[in-house]
């Protein structure tokens, strides 16, 4: 089979709307070979940017919150969804002062990138963003209460190595960054 070859789109349902946050279809697809599929789901998230905001001091900033799916509490960068007409860089410079009352002084894209390729799940826009420090109290709007923490570059690395941050957008984004920083 050639990359050429698609899936053939026959039919796209609503199955939940609940924008702004959510659009669930099912999806039926023709396959290249004939077969067919039916009720193939696809989740339409909003992109949204995360950004690993590094001090001068090499620590990084964090916010600890409870997260409904995993039924705890994760230490996780700032993230969160593009506003309408907002660039990806501006929502995560947003969310970074919203979330952890952080400025940064210069910013990197490090890349966008899909969460589920097989269901959509959005789009994350990640930054490395140096320079960062806290300047105000946090003050998220979100549900739920968050805390702001900040853990040593090292510590980072380690954590991050061992697999302690489960949420994938957090993971991806210290992985990049660590990378970038190339340290």
């Amino acid at each position: 089979m050639s990359d050429e070859q698609r899936w053939q789109r026959l039919d796209k349902r609503l199955v939940a709307d609940r924008s702004p946050f959510a659009r669930v279809y099912d999806l039926d697809f023709c396959l290249p070979d004939g077969r067919v599929i039916t009720n193939w789901l696809q989740v339409d998230l909003p992109p949204f940017a995360v950004t690993f905001p590094l001090t001068e001091a090499d620590e990084v900033i964090f916010v600890r919150q409870y997260r409904q799916a995993v039924d705890g509490y994760l230490l996780e960068l700032s993230a969160g969804h593009l506003e309408a007409g907002e660039s990806a860089q501006d929502a995560a410079a947003r969310e970074l002062y919203e979330e952890c009352g952080a400025v940064a002084a210069e910013w990197q894209f490090l890349g966008r990138y899909v969460m589920d390729a097989n269901r959509g799940c959005g789009w994350a826009h990640i930054f490395l963003a140096r320079g960062a420090q806290i300047v105000a109290p946090a003050d998220s709007g979100d549900v739920g209460e968050i805390s702001v923490h900040r853990l040593p570059l090292g510590e980072v690395r380690r954590r991050w190595a061992a697999g302690e941050f489960v949420s994938a957008p957090t993971a991806l984004a210290i992985g990049l960054a660590l990378a970038a920083l190339g340290r």
